[in-house]
């Protein structure tokens, strides 16, 4: 391994073959991240790599913290990291006594990695055709499409607006795209409208209706049932629809339900990435943890979670700062809030005008599309000449991350401010 070292890993036999099953890169891929599972192995790979960030899990001999404080007073210019463990007071207390620069979640690294992969593709590989990249989506998840399913830990949120707005945000890059609305109870997006096609799930179950042969302009729009009777045997064949789906689009968008069942579980499980949504109530954050425990109990890689806090506008309650706070440190983008435009346009079945109108949520929406499929863009048009997010905010992989670029800097509640509403998150 060279000097180009830029991550070091620390984590003994037991919790490494735990970070692998929960989708952990493996680091032979990764010539830029190094993992050591012994406190000596890790100071010497600190003292050869000078790595800009050591995350310290454990070690086979001392505890983890230990090992990080080792590691800071070895090397005082890299960040270093606890990971996989809870920011409690206590905690703080101790990074703060051994100089440490903060604790990180698995989703937190995750992000990392995302940004440290982005930035190590090669520039030939940034210029590959419109048509190429589309085909890269495709194959992402194992020749199929790309399955991007929207959830939160409570109803209310903004799943079935925000599910319809990357839809069709997809679909103006110029993907195949279905939205499949597995609310299969209380299911609204029929009512949004805006599809070119739209599809029964129960006749797509039972094999009376068919996904269509020719792709038409827009979203293919698959209902949920009108009959709420069928939702339990529904459930056990939403996975069949779904496999046809990515058999045959490029992107295909779940819109979710607000309570927690087995379907949504295995929809999780299946996806290439998921969006989770928090809105700006102090319980809506509180059942994102929730939500985010049991996924941790059922085995669920979150790695590819995307936390993001909608409605947010200069003077909401929480921005995504304090969301990330309560999350312990967690990535959190910010979707802006919409207006009346959003419902009125909803409303009137013109999901495809709300987004050609370049919407605030849809232009936030847009920057979030591009983290979640930094391959994709329009067959027709390069990036840099596609209206909407691209053109307005910059390049791929610029971030909606509270406090930068989404929101000017006036006007920021102060620490004591950040404190109360922290307090409010976390439940005190």
């Amino acid at each position: 391994m060279s000097n180009s070292v830029q991550v070091l890993v620390c984590a003994d036999g037991r919790q490494w073959e735990a970070l692998v099953a929960a989708g952990f890169p493996d680091f032979a891929a990764c010539p830029w991240l190094a993992v050591r599972q012994g406190a000596q192995e890790a100071r010497d790979a600190m003292a050869q790599f000078k790595p800009e960030e050591a995350w310290v899990f454990s070690s086979e001999e001392v505890e983890g913290i230990n090992l990080a404080a080792a590691l800071k007073a070895d090397a005082p210019h890299c960040r270093v990291y606890v990971a996989g463990c809870a920011e409690t007071g206590s905690m703080r207390s101790r990074l703060q006594a051994a100089g440490l620069d903060g604790v990180l979640t698995q989703a937190a690294m995750a992000e990392r990695l995302a940004e440290r992969r982005r930035a190590a593709e090669p520039e030939a590989v940034q210029k590959r055709s419109g048509a190429e990249r589309r085909e890269e989506v495709s194959e992402g998840v194992g020749g199929s499409g790309f399955l991007l399913t929207v959830v939160s830990g409570s109803g209310g949120a903004g799943k079935s607006t925000v599910s319809t707005v990357l839809a069709h945000l997809g679909a103006r890059r110029g993907l195949r795209t279905a939205l499949i609305d597995a609310d299969l109870q209380f299911g609204d997006l029929r009512e949004l409208g805006g599809a070119a096609a739209s599809l029964p799930l129960d006749g797509l179950a039972d094999g009376s209706a068919s996904f269509p042969s020719e792709y038409p302009d827009g979203v293919v729009l698959v209902e949920a049932p009108r009959r709420l009777e069928l939702s339990e045997v529904l459930a056990e064949r939403l996975g069949d629809v779904v496999e046809e789906a990515l058999a045959r689009f490029d992107l295909v968008v779940v819109n979710t339900g607000g309570s927690w069942t087995e379907h949504q579980v295995r929809l999780l499980e299946r996806s290439a990435a998921a969006v989770f949504l928090v809105d700006q109530r102090a319980s809506s954050v509180r059942a994102c943890r929730h939500a985010l425990d049991l996924c941790l109990r059922c085995g669920i890689a979150t790695g590819s979670f995307m936390l993001a806090l909608n409605r947010c506008t200069r003077h909401t309650p929480f921005t995504s700062i304090d969301v990330s706070s309560a999350l312990q440190g967690a990535h959190v983008a910010e979707l802006a809030e919409g207006g009346r435009e959003v419902e009125e346009l909803l409303g009137a079945g013109m999901a495809a005008q709300l987004v050609s109108a370049g919407n605030d949520l849809c232009l936030s929406a847009d920057r979030l599309l591009d983290e979640l499929l930094p391959t994709c863009v329009s067959r027709s048009e390069p990036a840099s000449q596609r209206p909407g997010a691209i053109a307005r905010f910059g390049a791929r992989g610029s971030r909606a991350r509270g406090g930068r670029g989404g929101r000017k800097a006036e006007g920021r509640p102060g620490r004591r401010s950040r404190e109360r509403r922290a307090a409010t998150l976390e439940g005190r």
